[in-house]
């Protein structure tokens, strides 16, 4: 077995990654990748940790059930990219948290990010597109 998980017990990814685990107060970095519900991330862990991934070593990522996974000094793993990932920037995340965080109430979610400059009108496709597989969803967005 090559890579962290060669010498340290891996830890699953926070759940501020995982779509239905995301709240309101969830942190927004630059870059936020997303799983989307039924993703097999437990199933990809017990691959990894059983050395049935592909060590990428330049990019110090595994690669596992097409999915790429890096893994934080501390042993946490977080997703990358792959099927069941969506990736989305700052503004995006934002987006999306609002949406949980107004239950699906995209006027609502509009009002209380009107303000922030942050937030563009091209920031709201991609979050509406993954709140779609949100536990809240209602359908209309």
């Amino acid at each position: 077995m090559r890579g962290p998980a060669a010498k340290i017990p891996l830890k699953p990814p926070n759940n501020r990654h995982n779509l239905n685990g995301i709240r309101p107060q969830s942190p927004a970095k630059d870059r936020n990748t997303i799983v989307l519900p039924g993703t097999d991330v437990a199933g990809d862990m017990a691959d990894i940790s059983a050395g049935r991934a592909r060590w990428i070593d330049e990019e110090n990522r595994y690669e596992v059930n097409g999915r790429t996974y890096a893994v934080e000094p501390t042993g946490t793993v977080f997703p990358v990219s792959g099927p069941g990932f969506v990736n989305l920037m700052r503004p995006e995340y934002k987006v999306l948290k609002q949406l949980i965080g107004s239950d699906g109430d995209i006027g609502a979610a509009r009002d209380a990010l009107r303000r922030d400059p942050s937030i563009s009108d091209g920031d709201w496709p991609s979050a509406l597109e993954v709140f779609k597989h949100h536990k809240s969803y209602k359908g209309g967005a």
